[in-house]
């Protein structure tokens, strides 16, 4: 089969900077393809696409950096030493514009927005594709954006209820591409923002209903869909305090019966191995990998001192009671690392070749984003119901949670999702969201306790 590649100018020689180039696609023989013969025919663009799904899978984007960043920084997770890891300056909220270790995902994250917008912009010259093909292009293009811009502004902005009416300074946004690859420019308040995020899923979501699929090899739930981008525009909708749209559409994707919750004997064995899990409606897969995966740092046994030296914060491990499957040895473990005892998650322990899927966007989420809207609403019955669903899930000897009040059981929602989401990538924003301060008992560096409002919630946009 033909190859196609696209050989995007880098960041890095645009700025006179002496590293190698960022590409989107790599592939054989080695002279470039202009963008107009890649587009001339369906193979040239679905290539591309898989090129911005590989970005995703990279490891400075959910394979490391963006999946590890919040839990680090949120609490859930500490280091089992002081030195030699990775993201310590986020850690310790130090990061400075000149050397900020999120760097290397503020790029990916704008190189992949850069070929989504590729792809919107040049879709239409595919010769070969029918029109349902082609919306599928579209909406995979426009969720990837969408989802990029999301990722970004949770880093690099204060939340988006941070003022009023979310007028507060956000990231530069790329609603369409200029000339070069230029990730410079002027920040977008937060609202405009979202607004750009929410406008890419409602188009997503048209688009997706009247096309088909695409790609010829794995499973449907490690590429984006409809469902996918409605999970996707819920949590958006959690963050904006969109009550009504987060019960919407949670309800919507939940009815569809296809991502039913995995049961208390399977839950900890859904963590395993590379098959999808039941409750995913959107999540990474990978092959056979000879490079790191999330597992190099969750998982004790790494070999070497270069990885296995993230577990899990004492006072989250704490929040499990005694029949909770996830607090139990098939879930979470003990193990000795760096001269000391530290409990690890069984979530992502595979390494290379037994490296696990990623998961983005799942059920559980759905149920407890449901709770927290129907709580805010002031719907006690209806989010104790979601709530529970979740907890007894988990451990069926508990006893059913109860509250006659609102905070009482917004406490008990924030709580639970820690305790089923974590190392999902959620705690920081979580906090932040809910103006909470940051408090870390175990804390091995600077600022181990943050309070909110704190000018260090937002990182500091890398500088060029």
């Amino acid at each position: 089969m033909k190859k196609y590649y696209i050989y995007i100018l880098c960041l890095f020689a645009l700025w006179q900077m002496n590293t190698a180039c960022k590409k989107f696609l790599t592939t054989e023989p080695y002279n470039n393809v202009s963008v107009d013969d890649i587009f001339k025919d369906f193979e040239g663009a679905r290539t591309t696409l898989t090129g911005l799904y590989d970005e995703l899978r990279s490891s400075e984007y959910y394979i490391r950096n963006y999946s590890i960043f919040p839990e680090l920084v949120g609490g859930n997770a500490r280091y089992t030493r002081t030195a030699n890891v990775i993201l310590q300056q986020s850690y310790e909220f130090r990061n400075d514009p000149q050397t900020t270790d999120l760097r290397n995902y503020y790029e990916t994250a704008y190189n992949t927005i850069y070929g989504a917008n590729v792809v919107l912009e040049n879709v239409a010259n595919i010769t070969d594709a029918t029109a349902l093909q082609k919306n599928r292009m579209l909406a995979d293009a426009y969720a990837i954006r969408a989802l990029c811009h999301f990722d970004l502004v949770r880093v690099f902005a204060q939340a988006y209820n941070f003022t009023p009416d979310a007028s507060h300074t956000g990231i530069v946004i790329k609603p369409r591409n200029t000339t070069v690859t230029d990730i410079t420019g002027t920040r977008a308040t937060v609202k405009q923002v979202y607004d750009l995020i929410n406008n890419d899923l409602d188009t997503a979501i048209r688009l997706y209903r009247n096309s088909v699929p695409i790609y010829a090899i794995g499973d449907a739930r490690t590429f984006l869909s409809e469902d996918a981008a409605k999970a996707i525009k819920a949590r958006v909708a959690l963050y904006q305090e969109n009550w009504a749209e987060v019960i919407r559409l949670s309800s919507e994707v939940i009815a569809t019966n296809r991502y039913t919750l995995v049961s208390n004997g399977n839950y900890a064995a859904a963590w395993r191995g590379k098959t999808i899990h039941p409750e995913s409606i959107f999540e990474l897969a990978f092959g056979n990998r000879i490079a790191e995966s999330l597992g190099t740092f969750y998982n004790p046994t790494f070999a070497g001192t270069s990885g296995g030296y993230i577990a899990v914060a004492t006072d989250l491990r704490n929040l499990f009671a005694a029949n909770d499957i996830r607090g139990l040895s098939g879930t979470m473990f003990n193990a000795v690392r760096d001269g000391g005892t530290f409990t690890f998650t069984r979530k992502y322990q595979g390494i290379n070749d037994t490296a696990n899927n990623v998961k983005l966007y799942r059920a559980s989420e759905l149920w407890l984003s449901r709770a927290e809207a129907y709580a805010k609403q002031g719907n006690i019955a209806a989010a104790l119901s979601d709530l529970n669903r979740i907890r007894q899930r988990a451990n069926p000897t508990a006893p059913t949670f109860t509250a006659t009040d609102a905070t009482t059981l917004l406490n008990e929602i924030f709580d639970e999702r820690r305790r089923e989401l974590c190392f999902e990538g959620h705690i920081f924003f979580d906090i932040t969201r809910n103006k909470r301060s940051i408090s870390r008992p175990d804390c091995t560096g600077n600022n181990c306790t943050v309070n909110y409002p704190s000018p260090l919630f937002a990182n500091p946009i890398p500088q060029y």
